[in-house]
């Protein structure tokens, strides 16, 4: 069994639900590459409330405002860090009073400022709105990039380092009709999320990498909720896991899995073309939709 560590968001994590051969050991997600570095909001963890109220997500919050989700990962021994960048498609809170804090813009973090704004401690807080794609050019992203990789490099060798890189898609299928999901924001910065992949990729070019060219399609009952442009059909999740595998049993067998996935694919698509919507309470054994 492969022990792993997650640095990342719930597209990675639901990956691993499909196989019994990985224990993850530690798992953060809403922790942006553009408040990684920032100075923390201390709060007390009783204060951190996520939309959903669970005790999972609260620590999530807990570990945003006190910057110590990379240290998790840090500090707990794995056999391989797996990373995306999914996250990196939300904005952030920029302060100007406390100087220097910058806070992943997400329901949840909303929900923990609204939990702390009555108290006597948080009262004078000033922070504003960035557009993150619309703010940080190319070089200021391969800066944060590398003062990342000089972190996670002290602790795992590179080929023990796997970008699992994001994919995405706006098309669906009900009743037997094609819908698309109309002026989606995740959709809106997958271009944003691959350009900072490719300058990861060009800073770290000997790391594993998980990826697949087919694209993907939408389960409109997923657990988290749906439709949703990162939340798939299980016979992706199935076909990803399969090549994590391959990667790291260095098998060599990329291209028999490639052919296997079109042949359940094409076997798969008309019942999936005939699905009905399911009721938000029979489709989610979760509530998160971030």
């Amino acid at each position: 069994m492969y022990k792993i560590n997650i640095y990342g968001s719930c597209y990675s994590r639901e990956l691993f639900n499909y196989s019994k051969d990985y224990k993850i050991d530690t798992y953060v997600l809403q922790q942006s590459l553009f408040t990684l570095f920032s100075q923390p909001l201390n709060i007390k963890l009783e204060e951190a409330k996520s939309v959903d109220d669970t005790n999972f997500m609260n620590r999530m919050m807990y570990y945003e405002f006190n910057k110590l989700g990379l240290k998790q990962i840090l500090n707990n021994e794995s056999d391989y860090l797996v990373i995306d960048f999914a996250d990196c498609r939300y904005d952030i809170y920029e302060f100007d009073n406390p100087k220097n804090i910058k806070i992943i813009y997400t329901n949840d973090a909303r929900k923990t400022f609204e939990n702390i704004k009555d108290k006597k401690e948080y009262q004078n807080i000033e922070k504003h709105y960035v557009n993150v794609p619309e703010t940080y050019s190319n070089d200021e992203i391969e800066k944060l990039i590398k003062k990342f990789l000089k972190e996670i490099l002290n602790k795992y060798k590179p080929e023990n380092i796997i970008l699992n890189r994001i994919q995405m898609n706006n098309e669906y299928y009900e009743d037997n009709q094609k819908k698309y999901l109309e002026n989606n924001f995740h959709y809106s910065r997958k271009d944003f999320i691959y350009k900072i992949e490719e300058i990861f990729l060009k800073l770290l070019p000997n790391c594993q990498i998980l990826e697949t060219a087919e694209k993907p399609i939408l389960n409109i009952n997923h657990r988290f909720g749906g439709p949703h442009p990162l939340h798939f059909e299980d016979i992706y999740y199935n076909y990803r896991m399969e090549l994590l595998n391959n990667l790291i049993t260095k098998n060599n067998q990329e291209e028999q899995i490639k052919e296997k996935y079109k042949k359940i694919y094409n076997e798969h698509i008309e019942s999936i073309k005939l699905k009905k919507h399911q009721s938000e309470y029979d489709c989610r054994s979760s509530k998160r939709v971030d």
